[in-house]
């Protein structure tokens, strides 16, 4: 798949849009171009792995940015990652993920949402460990949750 989307950049404080190209079927090369010229550019397995590798790059010159798979509270599924990792879903510590929790990797994202890969991949640590917590299991909530809220969906889905 080829595109270009708008993206909304952190660079000190003020917000600005760039746009991110997409090109490739696997492997995936991103380019991230200011209203100036290139940026960053990276190639991965899925565009979330691509994303991260721009955003490691991005990060040392004090430039964040502000979409969903910049969130430290996000990680494709499995499937999702064979497929391009388009739609990401949103951990929660306290509930399992469902079809309402999927999300546009580029869809927009505050500043105050979006962090750093290590942080992205600590919280990644911390939910697995909390998956494995027994009590999930056993809380009625939980499992009310889970048989309830797969209903509905995507964020950011258009219905077409």
């Amino acid at each position: 798949m080829n595109g270009g989307f708008d993206v909304r950049v952190q660079i000190g404080g003020e917000e600005d849009q760039w746009q991110m190209l997409v090109k490739g079927d696997g492997p995936w090369h991103l380019q991230l171009k200011s209203p100036g010229g290139i940026e960053a550019a990276a190639i991965g397995d899925d565009v979330f792995q691509a994303l991260r590798s721009i955003r490691k790059e991005l990060t040392a010159r004090g430039i964040a940015i502000c979409c969903n798979g910049a969130r430290v509270d996000v990680r494709p599924s499995g499937f999702s990652a064979s497929h391009g990792a388009w739609m990401l879903y949103v951990l929660h510590m306290w509930r399992p993920s469902t079809v309402r929790d999927l999300v546009p990797i580029f869809g927009y994202a505050p500043p105050s949402k979006v962090g750093s890969v290590e942080e992205q991949d600590a919280y990644w640590e911390r939910h697995l460990k909390n998956r494995k917590n027994f009590l999930n299991f056993i809380n009625p909530v939980w499992w009310i949750y889970f048989l309830t809220a797969s209903r509905g969906k995507p964020k950011g889905f258009n219905g077409r």
